[in-house]
């Protein structure tokens, strides 16, 4: 979450971001101003076109992203 969930932020599209698990565990509930770090781009909702290409059955490494499995919690819009 870009603004914590403790201080109040919303687990909303443009709220979350990935990050690798030693950064997420360094920046903790601080927002990334707090914690003296930058996002490489501001998260924004996503669209669906590339998951229904005809390319989108190519691309492996994106499963454990797009998986039901994975994406189990709704997001608000």
């Amino acid at each position: 979450h870009v603004v914590p969930r403790a201080q109040g932020g919303e687990s909303s599209w443009t709220n979350c971001v990935l990050a690798c698990l030693e950064c997420n565990k360094s920046k903790a509930d601080r927002t990334p101003e707090q914690a003296n770090v930058r996002l490489r781009k501001e998260p924004v909702r996503p669209t669906w076109k590339p998951l229904y290409s005809e390319h989108a059955s190519r691309m492996e490494s994106w499963s454990k992203f797009i998986s039901e499995a994975y994406w189990n919690a709704e997001l608000k819009s």
